[in-house]
């Protein structure tokens, strides 16, 4: 049983919610351009100097007794610093969607909106339809489709027996069809006037007038809306691609850098030759191997030349590197210059209309910041990887040096 004091407190409860709900939309400061990228970009950890600065980067300072997480240690900070950022660029979006409101609203703005199409409305509506089967929601629609056929202009609120009397002529006479297809714009509407010659006037009271306005206005709104979403996609897409082609780009230098000249692939089968052609010599009670002495001096040396050959990548990296950078933030920069001149374009609207007309333009371009501000990542991820990879030819140095000293 209910008290009289339930009641109020329900209602206050639901304006709350209500008023939350309003100050979280006007509240809500918009993040876009907000975050320095090109700043988080050039603060990416360069590449170490020398190969022997790779080592400690990668394996600490005794590289005799490696510290397994030292580089992932070395790199942690800024990974965690930019990966901070864009969790607040996902909690941000994830707010906005939810202040559009619950699944159960989604749904009911959907079938609303289902339910301003002629066919579905002549169907019965959108929630008549779900209860249909297979077979009854397709006999519906074609009942519906003939009825809209026979008189679209009606089916659209436009009330005149001459418009359709000519659109029933060029449904029903091929001939005439491609007779006024042939038709100028001018000759065209020449032949609607003739056929609209014994129209009623519709007269219209303020209110339907009005009403009719804001139709007008919600519609121009809503197609300018479309169109910005399609300006700002179609950039969105371009840019993507030139992003696509700097990976690409690095990927094919880096695959030059390790196969061009003397690689190290090309270092070990030559020195692999090498110590098979060493000569075998007697070890007493050990038996017999390549002489010792001969090893010792080909293992240093094929140690060394990958040293000098891992230093010599380092500085082509460094530059491969610095080109990627360069050309992620000229992206950068282009974008930012955009998105103000775009303020004005920028919709936020997240009801089920917007989002099945794909009208937002935040959630798309969130997106895409997102993955500006994660070049920077993907940068770090190139240099821990060259550092990794230089580091091991330095160690094998050091290991050759202990071993073969």
């Amino acid at each position: 049983m209910r008290t009289n004091l339930e009641f109020p407190v329900v209602r206050v409860t639901i304006i709350a919610m209500l008023l939350m709900r309003a100050f979280m939309m006007t509240a809500q400061q918009c993040i876009l351009g907000t975050t320095n990228i090109n700043a988080f970009i050039k603060e990416v950890p360069s590449l170490p100097k020398t190969t022997g600065a790779a080592a400690v980067r990668a394996y600490g300072a005794n590289l005799l007794q490696q510290n397994s997480s030292a580089l992932d240690a070395f790199y942690q900070p800024f990974e965690d610093k930019v990966n901070n950022r864009i969790s607040e660029y996902k909690e941000y979006a994830q707010q906005k969607m939810a202040i559009g409101g619950t699944e159960a609203e989604y749904q009911q703005q959907a079938g609303l909106m289902a339910d301003k199409s002629p066919i579905i409305a002549n169907m019965g509506g959108y929630e008549k339809v779900n209860q249909m089967n297979e077979a009854e929601a397709k006999k519906a629609a074609e009942q519906a489709a003939s009825q809209y056929a026979a008189n679209p202009f009606s089916a659209n609120g436009i009330q005149s027996a001459g418009m359709n009397a000519l659109y029933q002529k060029i449904i029903s006479d091929p001939v005439y069809a491609k007779k006024f297809e042939k038709m100028s714009d001018a000759e065209k509407e020449a032949e609607l006037r003739k056929y609209m010659a014994n129209d009623q006037p519709v007269v219209k009271s303020p209110a339907e007038i009005q009403q009719q306005q804001r139709a007008s206005d919600q519609q121009q709104s809503q197609a300018d809306r479309i169109r910005n979403a399609q300006e700002i996609q179609m950039k969105i897409v371009g840019w993507q691609q030139e992003m696509s082609g700097v990976g690409l780009d690095y990927a094919q230098q880096s695959q030059e850098i390790e196969q061009q000249g003397h690689s190290h692939e090309a270092i070990s089968k030559e020195y692999a030759k090498k110590y098979e052609a060493i000569p075998m010599v007697s070890l007493g009670e050990y038996g017999s191997d390549h002489d010792p002495e001969q090893v010792r001096k080909i293992k240093l040396e094929e140690a060394k030349l990958h040293r000098e050959r891992a230093q010599e990548e380092l500085v082509k990296y460094n530059a491969a590197l610095s080109s990627v950078s360069n050309r992620y933030q000229s992206i950068v920069s282009e974008y930012i210059a955009y998105l103000n001149q775009i303020k004005s374009k920028i919709y936020s609207g997240t009801s089920a209309e917007d989002m099945m007309e794909a009208t937002n333009t935040e959630q798309p371009l969130l997106g895409f910041e997102m993955s500006l501000i994660g070049t920077a990542l993907q940068l770090s991820d190139y240099s821990k990887e060259i550092t990794q990879k230089t580091a091991q030819w330095e160690a094998n140095y050091l290991q050759a040096m202990q071993t073969y000293r």
